[in-house]
C-alpha cells in the first residue's frame, strides 16, 4: 500500500471539509426558506454568548485553509476581507475557498513534507514546524474545529442536519 502523500492528507481533506461547510450552510439556506425565516438571522448565531458567531467560524475555516496553501506551497494568497454579512456570502466565500484548493497542483507540494513552515502563535510568538507536522497537528484540526462548530450552531438553531451532512463531504471522490 502506497504511502499517504502530504498532497492527499491536506489538500484533499481541504477539499472534503470545505465541501462539508458550504453544503450545511446551503441546507441552512434551504431550510429558512423553507420555513418563511430569514436566511442571515443564522450569519451572527452562536452556541454562547461569549463565543464568536457562524460568520466568523467560516472565515476562521477559509483562513485556515488559504494559510496552509500559502505555507505548503509558497504561493502568497491574496487576503480576503472578513466582511460577509449574509448567508450567501458565508456559502460563496465557502465555494471561493473550495476554488483556490482545486487550483493547487501536486508538484507544487511534492517532497515538502519536512519543509518548515512557520506558524504565528499570536502573543505567543511563532512556532517553526515540518509541514506535515503542520497539516496534521494544526491546520486539519482547526479546520475541522471550525466546520464541526458551524455545523453546531446550525443544528442548535433547528436546521435538519445530520451525521451525514457532516460526513457527506468526507466520503466524495
Amino acid at each position: 500500500m502506497p504511502a499517504i502523500t502530504l498532497y492527499e492528507v491536506s489538500i484533499t481533506t481541504f477539499d472534503k471539509g470545505l465541501t462539508t461547510l458550504k453544503h450545511i450552510l446551503e441546507k441552512a439556506g434551504e431550510h429558512a426558506k423553507a420555513q418563511g425565516l430569514d436566511p442571515n438571522a443564522y450569519v451572527n448565531a452562536s452556541l454562547c454568548e461569549d463565543m464568536k458567531g457562524l460568520a466568523f467560524q467560516v472565515q476562521v475555516a477559509s483562513n485556515t485553509v488559504k494559510k496552509a496553501v500559502w505555507r505548503l506551497t509558497g504561493t502568497e494568497v491574496e487576503s480576503w476581507a472578513d466582511d460577509e454579512t449574509t448567508l450567501e456570502q458565508l456559502v460563496a466565500r465557502t465555494q471561493r475557498t473550495i476554488d483556490l484548493v482545486r487550483a493547487v497542483d501536486e508538484s507544487t507540494i511534492t517532497g515538502k513534507d519536512d519543509n518548515i513552515v512557520e506558524l504565528q502563535m499570536g502573543k505567543n510568538g511563532s512556532r517553526n514546524l515540518p509541514a506535515k507536522a503542520y497539516v496534521l497537528n494544526y491546520a486539519l484540526p482547526n479546520l475541522f474545529f471550525h466546520v464541526q462548530t458551524a455545523y453546531a450552531i446550525l443544528r442548535a438553531k433547528n436546521v435538519p442536519l445530520g451525521k451525514t451532512d457532516y460526513l457527506r463531504g468526507f466520503f466524495s471522490e
